[in-house]
């Protein structure tokens, strides 16, 4: 009994062994080593990136008393001009939540501004062009639109890409102090 389970035992793990390595042999003839095509992945989508990307910029300490002055850019890292409607961005000024922001408590700052109803699609005066690794921006302040009445530290992210036409960036974290 103990001989047939030995037998048994070492078949099958030569089976799966067996199987394990024909796994290995069929994928490396059927595509490259994992690092080199993780390599091509990425510069594959660096090359066809058609994403315009809106990034914050914003200092890391500010005062309260200083109405949270913050700069929205449009960046288009791609060899095309492309386009984006203002809706849902500072540039339409504040009609629209297009900002999600936390404290560190992961408590969303309460949006004040007005909620515009618009026009779907949105009609052709409504675009911004953008040339190839180029930007175009917008300064404003936070505190027009959003209720941050108390120091701490927030993070600041654009919610409204998939309005807009464009990814929504890394958030920023900012400090206010008295």
């Amino acid at each position: 009994m103990m001989k047939k389970f030995s037998i048994c035992y070492s078949l099958l793990v030569t089976g799966l062994l067996l199987t394990f390595t024909q796994c290995q042999q069929n994928a490396t003839k059927q595509g490259e080593e994992p690092e080199s095509l993780r390599a091509k992945q990425a510069e594959s989508m660096m090359d066809g990136d058609t994403t315009l990307v809106a990034v914050l910029e914003i200092d890391s300490v500010v005062r309260l008393s200083d109405s949270l002055p913050i700069v929205f850019k449009v960046y288009n890292p791609t060899k095309d001009t492309l386009r984006f409607t203002q809706y849902h961005t500072p540039f339409e000024g504040f009609i629209s939540n297009f900002l999600t922001i936390t404290n560190t408590q992961g408590t969303e700052v309460p949006y004040l501004g007005a909620m515009a109803k618009r026009v779907m699609p949105p009609p052709a005066e409504s675009y911004c062009t953008v040339a190839p690794s180029t930007s175009d921006s917008v300064r404003f302040s936070i505190m027009k639109g959003y209720g941050i009445t108390q120091p701490g530290t927030y993070t600041i992210q654009y919610n409204a890409g998939n309005v807009s036409g464009m990814a929504n960036g890394e958030p920023v974290i900012v400090r206010v102090v008295e």
